[in-house]
């Protein structure tokens, strides 16, 4: 009898609560609330697209028609949507990050929010690809980021400052070989730093200033060896430094590889890695003794003076002012020796010197003759306390070699 009344029991209290769990269940269902929410919409476009003439008041006159003003404000609701909806999430310039879920902020380059973002951000540039990556204030490349081409190949890893950049940083070759790494400030090379050829190795080590090797720095070879270390200015290297100095002297900031031609009064000795050589009288006591670098030839045919770089006759005389001495000369024995070796390079020069030597050491040539008959066209300035000589082929106004005597 008891468990008759527990039955009763129980089958009542399921009785009662049963309706209220399925209500509860109905409730919770996506269907429920998507009936309310299409039920709402209804009723909403109902009332706003209701046209029947009420009132006078309830219309917009609109040229000879009646537009209702519950339309009208749909419409022009409806409007405001669509163009909110377009500028923040179509129109690049407008739109919000992409791939904030995931934890990322892309933005195209002159997106509009990017001027009020900061932290770190990737930014598309105008073509679509991702340009930048990394820290941004107030739409500018602020912080350490990276830069990239639109093959997907870095171009610049280090430090920005207003999109530019500014402290320590390393730039690239295309091929994704560092290209210069050390300070830079406004995009040029500022500080210290260290150039490097695209196959890797080392060109330079040193000072720099906006963009050029200027002050103390290492010259390296191909080979990564250390062959000059000095002053540069205007990215050359200052071939007046080396004026006046002993062979031993110069041989502590030259070494790299050297040739040395001797003539009956005159020894050249050549310095190969940085396309120059100097001339010592030797009719004294030994060579290696008595070699004092009086004279410098240089085989460029570029002049760097202070910040100017002249690559003609005319250009020199702009620097230099008038010759002191212009006209035909005969081949001196440096001179001779400088044309035979750019001949040798293969630089298009058409003057026979007929050196000949004979080489009885790997570094030595006694040089037997040259045709004293030679002509060159000399162009001599004097500025200050040093004489420059440029050496040409014909009164032209191009030179291929050029002397500094003091």
């Amino acid at each position: 009898m008891n468990n008759n009344l527990f039955s009763v029991l129980l089958a009542t209290i399921k009785a009662k609560i049963t309706p209220i769990v399925t209500k509860l269940k109905y409730w919770l269902s996506s269907t429920f609330w998507r009936a309310q929410v299409l039920t709402k919409l209804r009723e909403f476009l109902s009332r706003v697209f209701a046209v029947r003439p009420r009132h006078k008041r309830d219309y917009y006159g609109f040229f000879g028609w009646l537009v209702s003003r519950r339309l009208a404000h749909a419409v022009v609701i409806a409007v405001g949507l669509l163009s909110l909806a377009y500028l923040l999430f179509v129109n690049p310039i407008f739109r919000l990050a992409e791939g904030i879920g995931s934890g990322e902020k892309i933005y195209a380059y002159n997106a509009l929010p990017l001027r009020y973002t900061k932290g770190d951000v990737k930014i598309r540039a105008k073509s679509g690809y991702v340009a930048y990556e990394g820290a941004v204030s107030k739409g500018y490349a602020s912080g350490n980021g990276t830069l990239y081409d639109k093959n997907g190949a870095v171009v610049y890893r280090g430090a920005f400052e207003k999109n530019q950049y500014n402290g320590a940083g390393i730039l690239y070759y295309p091929s994704g070989q560092a290209h210069y790494e050390g300070e830079f400030q406004n995009n040029l090379f500022e500080g210290t730093g260290k150039l490097f050829r695209e196959n890797g190795t080392m060109i330079y080590d040193g000072a720099f200033c906006a963009g050029k090797r200027e002050g103390t720095g290492i010259l390296y070879n191909s080979s990564e060896t250390p062959v000059f270390t000095g002053s540069f200015h205007a990215d050359q290297l200052v071939y007046s430094q080396l004026l006046g100095k002993s062979a031993s002297d110069i041989a502590q900031i030259y070494t790299g590889e050297k040739l040395l031609y001797i003539g009956d009064e005159q020894a050249v000795q050549v310095m190969t890695d940085i396309d120059a050589f100097f001339v010592a009288d030797t009719a004294e006591e030994s060579i290696e003794e008595s070699l004092v670098a009086k004279e410098l030839y240089v085989c460029k045919d570029v002049f760097t003076y202070g910040d100017h770089t002249c690559s003609s006759i005319a250009e020199v005389k702009r620097v230099l002012g008038d010759p002191v001495f212009e006209g035909s000369s005969y081949v001196v024995f440096p001179e001779a020796v400088g044309i035979d070796r750019l001949q040798r390079q293969g630089v298009d020069i058409h003057i026979n010197v007929a050196l000949e030597t004979e080489h009885p050491l790997a570094e030595a040539y006694n040089v037997n003759s040259y045709d004293t008959d030679a002509l060159v066209y000399l162009y001599v300035f004097q500025k200050e306390e040093t004489s420059y000589s440029f050496i040409c082929e014909d009164q032209d106004g191009r030179f291929f070699m050029y002397a500094l005597q003091q």
